[in-house]
């Protein structure tokens, strides 16, 4: 007849994770590629917020609560693929439309990794470029 259920709520800053996110190591790789319907760019980059131990910004003792909210707070998905957005930009020779990205968090020995697949559309391409 009654169901009662207990959440457990956090709340995070957008501040902090600006900070962990300015920090972070960046690595990516992707290129653009000549598709039926346009050029499209495919690649992935990856961040590790490293902990404090091996010369970050994330307290050692935060790194499992980082690791279950990183997944799942919109502040740092939001900030983990507009960085993956910034690099494929570079990478593309043109503009981004429509981009699709997805985004996984992993354990490190140095710290959480992100890691953010990410398929965009391009436009305005330069002559070099697509192919």
């Amino acid at each position: 007849m009654v169901r009662r259920r207990s959440v457990e709520l956090w709340q995070s800053t957008d501040y902090r994770w600006r900070e962990l996110f300015e920090a972070a190591d960046v690595m990516s790789e992707g290129a653009t590629r000549a598709e039926p319907e346009g050029p499209v760019y495919y690649g992935s980059t990856s961040l590790l917020l490293t902990v404090e131990s091996c010369g970050g910004r994330v307290p050692d003792a935060d790194l499992d609560h980082l690791l279950a909210l990183l997944p799942c707070d919109p502040h740092a998905r939001v900030r983990a693929v507009r960085v993956a957005c910034l690099e494929a930009q570079l990478r593309s020779g043109g503009t981004l439309g429509r981009v699709r990205a997805e985004v996984t968090v992993k354990r490190d020995p140095r710290g959480a990794r992100v890691d953010i697949d990410v398929e965009a559309d391009v436009h305005a391409l330069g002559a070099a470029t697509a192919g």
